[in-house]
């Protein structure tokens, strides 16, 4: 794990483009893992908003990813997120494309998983569009599990993405939980490269907790397309050491 944000070579880096990094003390290497003290967060891409070692998911190709975490607490307050950022929505506006408006952006999020929005699985797809500070967004509706989820046990959350129909599908322990499509998965997203963020955040800071990562793997192309969503998608990622 990189602290400072900027070199090269590095899995996972403690800071975000808007943020600065997260020193050592957020973080404590586990056996089967890494554990994220609330208020941390880990990247695949530098803060610079440049690859690291992971490869990014293009927005061209179908892709499935799955991450599996746990909470050291079900806490209501407790804000768990695994989700996906273009590349291209940085400082430099790379997210500002030829024909739209000076400074305006689009880009497409697209979280995995949220905690703290209900008593199940929170999944969202959103169309971000405009010029700073006025942004808009439309995400999917109703993207909140009512069945209760034991974040407190290893789960292992995933979506798949489809550019030929701009379809995406949620997966939570293997099993096929939600679908969005169109407008809520904008046709930018086919022109995007996405990175994976998890970070532990807090809904008003009331509950001081945990959030582990025991792995992440990904798929892309023909074997995401054939399978109808996700290639394989697994009940358990465990691996022994650090993700």
């Amino acid at each position: 794990m990189d602290f400072t944000g900027r070199a090269d070579g590095s899995k996972y880096y403690a800071g975000f483009y808007s943020t600065k990094p997260k020193d050592s003390s957020f973080y404590e290497q586990a056996d089967d893992g890494v554990v994220i003290k609330r208020g941390g967060l880990l990247t695949t891409v530098k803060v610079t908003s440049y690859p690291g070692l992971f490869p990014l998911l293009s927005g061209a190709r179908p892709f499935y990813i799955e991450a599996q975490v746990a909470t050291s607490s079900n806490h209501q307050d407790n804000f768990p997120a695994v989700w996906l950022m273009p590349i291209e929505h940085n400082l430099r506006m790379e997210d500002v494309y030829e024909g739209d408006p000076k400074s305006f952006e689009r880009w497409f999020e697209l979280d995995i998983d949220e905690g703290g929005f209900g008593p199940g699985g929170h999944h969202t797809a959103i169309s971000w569009t405009g010029i700073w500070p006025n942004y808009k967004k439309i995400q999917n509706p109703n993207p909140t599990s009512k069945i209760p989820l034991d974040r407190t046990q290893a789960n292992v959350f995933g979506v798949s993405y489809s550019p030929d129909t701009l379809t995406v599908r949620w997966w939570l322990n293997g099993k096929q939980v939600l679908e969005a499509t169109q407008p809520y998965v904008p046709e930018i997203a086919r022109r995007q490269n996405f990175y994976l963020i998890v970070s532990a955040q807090s809904h008003k800071n009331i509950s001081d907790y945990q959030m582990k990562l025991m792995g992440v793997r990904a798929f892309v192309g023909d074997a995401v397309q054939k399978s109808g969503g996700a290639a394989t998608p697994a009940a358990s990622i465990k691996t022994k050491g650090p993700p």
